[in-house]
């Protein structure tokens, strides 16, 4: 009697031990097939949906839902270019929201074959050959070597107060230059395709783009360059000086 007792305790045990590894393996079998279904992401302009997707999940597990919350817990995110970070929350089990906080690049310079494009703080902040719609090329600047992630070394770090005051007026009149050229007393030039635009120094740079942004259209087609110089809020009325190439 006792030996048949022992006997289904011993059964009992098995039975229990081998349950608790199926309820486990289901558990892992249900967590491992738990991947993303659903993305949403927020904040981007300089790439696709897909794209940040793909640059942040990149890892074949990265999609894994269970894993992926693990790893947002004990791990750093990832440095992908342009983007000063992003953060992930859970819309729910299979669903995540990506909210992207971009760098406010404001312009390149060109070095050893590379673009090294530069945020509001003159900070370097991606090397590559890709040329970004809306970027322009600064160029006239003196600098020694540059480092990625470390503030371009030029002279007169004035000029990156300049540079972002001139391409935020500028992207409030949503006007596209290709290039910002400056000398060593920091006056601006624009390359705007064919025509040429002389801006001067840094003062009344929203009026000159306010007025540079009325005239433009009047110079579609031709080929010259704009004298905007001299132009100042004060004056009584705009004055400005294009001389037309042939």
């Amino acid at each position: 009697m006792i030996e048949e007792y022992e006997e289904r305790d011993r059964q009992t045990k098995h039975l229990l031990r081998w349950g608790i590894v199926a309820i486990l393996l289901m558990v892992a079998l249900i967590l491992a097939s738990a991947r993303f279904r659903k993305y949403r992401v927020l904040g981007n302009t300089r790439y696709t949906d897909a794209e940040v997707v793909n640059m942040i999940f990149s890892d074949p597990w990265d999609t894994n839902s269970f894993y992926q919350w693990i790893k947002e817990k004990t791990k750093p995110h990832k440095q992908l270019p342009f983007i000063e970070q992003y953060k992930l929350t859970w819309t729910s089990p299979l669903s995540v929201e990506i909210v992207i906080y971009e760098k406010n690049v404001v312009g390149y310079v060109n070095y050893m074959s590379s673009r090294m494009y530069f945020d509001k703080d003159g900070i370097i902040v991606e090397s590559t050959e890709e040329s970004l719609d809306g970027i322009p090329e600064i160029t006239g600047l003196s600098f020694g070597s540059i480092v990625l992630y470390k503030e371009l070394p030029v002279e007169n770090k004035k000029v990156f107060n300049d540079i972002l005051n001139l391409t935020g007026s500028l992207q409030s009149y949503q006007i596209a230059c290709d290039e910002i050229a400056y000398d060593e007393l920091l006056n601006a030039t624009l390359k705007i395709g064919d025509i040429t635009v002389t801006l001067g120094q840094n003062t009344d740079m929203e009026m000159k783009i306010s007025t540079l942004n009325d005239i433009l259209p009047k110079l579609s087609g031709k080929k010259g360059t704009l004298d905007l110089s001299d132009y100042s809020e004060n004056m009584e009325k705009e004055t400005y000086i294009f001389k037309e190439k042939s």
